[in-house]
């Protein structure tokens, strides 16, 4: 079973609906004894960096991630700001975060030329990664995002997308995944990840 996590926080009705393309099990829940026997866990994102932390505080989420991921090890797949929550403290709401991966949220460097927010499609160079298997290098996925997770242990990051600089895009640490970029708005290519994140539970 897999638990898509129900805050308030995250377009996890995109991510359904790739769930039931992949016929799989799943519960959009808040429920701490069904996310306990999950064999995965997705954090979707769409919103400001704090309100996603005090949606998940306000229902305790932390505390319960924080067993079910850090202590359980239940492997959990971040998606854009859900990414971001695992960091340390971001500069966005300037608010301390769940903490399972050390490291800032900073916001991207701009210009004229490289607007803020960093929108629309871009590409990643990949590692060799489990939720990468199959997919091209350089494939390009759907970015929406003014702010990116620099983590303190850059070995843990899977791969960069360009924008003025390179930017995180995906990373991988013990059983916490996370990517930037949106893969239930990437279509094939998001569709792949999801399935290859989901197989490799």
């Amino acid at each position: 079973m897999i638990s898509v996590i129900d805050y308030d926080g995250g377009n996890f009705k995109s991510v359904i609906n790739i769930l039931k393309r992949i016929k799989v099990n799943y519960n959009l829940t808040r429920n701490k004894d069904l996310i306990f026997n999950s064999k995965s866990i997705i954090l979707p994102g769409v919103s400001n960096f704090g309100y996603c932390i005090n949606s998940l505080k306000s229902l305790e989420l932390d505390k319960i991630l924080h067993e079910a991921v850090i202590e359980k090890e239940i492997k959990i797949l971040g998606i854009c700001s859900g990414m971001q929550s695992f960091a340390s403290y971001s500069e966005e709401s300037d608010s301390a975060g769940l903490n399972f991966i050390e490291g800032k949220v900073k916001k991207i460097e701009h210009d004229e030329y490289y607007r803020s927010p960093h929108m629309g499609w871009n590409k990643v160079n990949t590692k060799d990664n489990k939720i990468f298997k199959d997919i091209k290098n350089y494939t390009r996925f759907y970015f929406c995002h003014s702010f990116h997770l620099e983590p303190l242990n850059k070995e843990i990051i899977v791969n960069y997308t360009n924008y003025k600089n390179k930017i995180c895009a995906a990373i991988n640490h013990k059983n916490i995944y996370g990517v930037q970029f949106h893969p239930e708005k990437s279509f094939i290519e998001g569709y792949k990840l999801i399935k290859n994140f989901i197989e490799s539970c």
